[in-house]
């Protein structure tokens, strides 16, 4: 199955208890959530092209900084042993997720021939698919002045 990549809407109110205990609210069953359902509004799936995602955000805005972006996607899941591993969370508030959706609404798709240069297996196809879901999903929040909770699971 692999490790992949969900975040979850979260009420400004909720950010400091997320905070000390993210999982109350994500799903119990992330991967049943996205089956089927690619464009939820309180939800992003990006199964497994955060690390494209992680790679595409790592370069620098117009501006010559680090990208925003990338607020979204950093972070990786932690061996444990015996192929067992620990995910990554993530709590963003509001005035984050705001900056995030103003610098990936600026990212352009990408080309083939650049992602398959760090990633041979992938191509854009499959990575702008997921680069648009985060782009509507982040918009989507920064209008409505929400926070998210994501994990790398």
């Amino acid at each position: 199955m692999g490790i992949r990549y969900y975040a979850y809407a979260l009420q400004p109110n909720d950010v400091a208890a997320a905070r000390r205990d993210p999982y109350p609210f994500m799903s119990d069953d992330p991967f049943m959530d996205a089956w089927g359902q690619p464009e939820c509004p309180d939800s992003l799936y990006l199964d497994k092209a955060w690390r494209e995602l992680q790679h595409v955000f790592a370069g620098k805005d117009g501006n010559n900084c680090p990208r925003v972006a990338l607020e979204l996607v950093k972070g990786k899941v932690t061996l444990v042993g015996d192929g067992q591993h620990r995910g990554f969370v993530q709590v963003l508030p509001p005035e984050v997720v705001k900056s995030i959706a103003k610098d990936i609404a600026l990212v352009e798709p990408v080309d083939d021939a650049t992602i398959k240069e760090a990633f041979p297996n992938s191509n854009a196809d499959y990575v702008n698919e997921f680069l648009g879901r985060a782009q509507r999903f982040t918009t989507g929040l920064a209008r409505q002045g929400l926070g998210l909770v994501y994990a790398i699971q």
